[in-house]
């Protein structure tokens, strides 16, 4: 059930233009400063740092901070476990043991992040 939950969090993470388009930027280079991503997406520096926020929760995005910069990295190794997770669900011959039925369908679907 809890991989149910994390690719629930992963996908939702992503669900929206400028976190694709972050994503996009950061798959490109090895790093970038919050700083840099504001110019790179003509947004406000807090709409920035809160979309980067529903990335690094969902584990898809690192950050670290050097001073007053901080700095951002994909973590490439945690999309593609969800990119692979996403092609098992559509794989037929793939069998997944525990689906999620009744009362734990829609005790997984429900949650504090949502």
């Amino acid at each position: 059930m809890e991989d149910w939950r994390d690719l629930k969090a992963m996908t939702k993470a992503l669900g929206g233009v400028a976190r694709l388009t972050i994503v996009y930027h950061l798959a490109r280079q090895p790093e970038i400063s919050v700083t840099d991503l504001t110019g790179m997406l003509n947004i406000s520096q807090p709409l920035v740092s809160w979309h980067l926020r529903k990335l690094r929760r969902a584990g898809l995005i690192q950050t670290r901070r050097t001073g007053r910069q901080v700095y951002c990295s994909l973590n490439v190794a945690r999309f593609r476990q969800g990119l692979q997770r996403l092609e098992r669900l559509i794989d037929p011959s793939q069998i997944l043991d525990a689906l999620p039925m009744g009362s734990a369908l829609i005790e997984a679907d429900a949650g504090a992040n949502d």
